[in-house]
């Protein structure tokens, strides 16, 4: 089972975030110590364009792959990603990748266990980490050609009281799993049909901004003691 850590260089919110220190470590530290820490990822992964972050992460034991740099670019996607990681490696159909991005810290270790032990007992090969919405869609509207609104469902449940709506989810970014044959059957990540990893707002927290950076250290800190 394999784990593989996308960090590019380039981020527009927060400039090198990734090597960035926070509550006393880069922040990719805290991803990659969760995927050693986990039991049952045998190798860890990390994808860069950047020297500096692979060479981080080589001394810290993962294996680093250079990125190429069409796929480090802003339109670049987490599927492009992956594509290149397979393209290079000795991935058999039924291994399973464990993709972990590092703007989520406070996912540790045992999430990636209690998700793994989750998609064994569901006997599925593909997972995601969600956490609930607090604003459900069905209440929500999109806009037609005249800026008119337009129920994105039936406008009888946009009427009805949130506690009467089913809980709805998202993914939160956390953590995805999912087997090589899948991935490529599918043309990307699995969605529809896999295990559904519930997190807390807490733990499903990504950094994105220097706001969401300051938040998250406070949290981190608050976590593992450091004061």
């Amino acid at each position: 089972m394999f784990a593989l850590i996308p960090a590019r260089a380039g981020s527009k919110g927060v400039p090198k975030k990734n090597l960035k220190n926070i509550a006393g470590s880069p922040l990719i530290a805290y991803t990659i110590n969760a995927a050693k820490k986990a039991k049952n990822v045998d190798a860890v992964y990390v994808s860069s364009d950047c020297k500096e972050i692979l060479e981080y992460s080589k001394a810290q034991g993962c294996s680093s792959i250079l990125r190429p740099q069409e796929y480090a670019t802003d339109d670049a996607s987490a599927v492009d990603v992956v594509k290149h990681f397979i393209s290079i490696e000795n991935i058999e159909d039924g291994d399973l990748i464990v993709y972990l991005q590092p703007t989520s810290p406070l996912r540790d270790e045992h999430h990636i266990d209690d998700a793994l032990t989750a998609l064994n007992n569901n006997g599925l090969t593909s997972l995601v980490s969600v956490e609930v919405l607090d604003k459900s869609p069905y209440k929500s509207f999109r806009l037609d050609d005249n800026d008119k609104l337009i129920s994105l469902f039936d406008e009888k449940l946009s009427n009805y009281r949130r506690q009467d709506l089913p809980l709805c989810y998202a993914p939160n970014g956390a953590i995805y799993i999912f087997s090589k044959f899948e991935f490529e059957a599918r043309g990307g990540f699995p969605s529809n049909g896999s295990v559904a990893y519930i997190m807390s707002a807490e733990e499903s927290v990504d950094i994105d901004t220097e706001e969401d950076f300051l938040e998250t250290e406070a949290l981190l800190r608050k976590k593992y003691g450091i004061f």
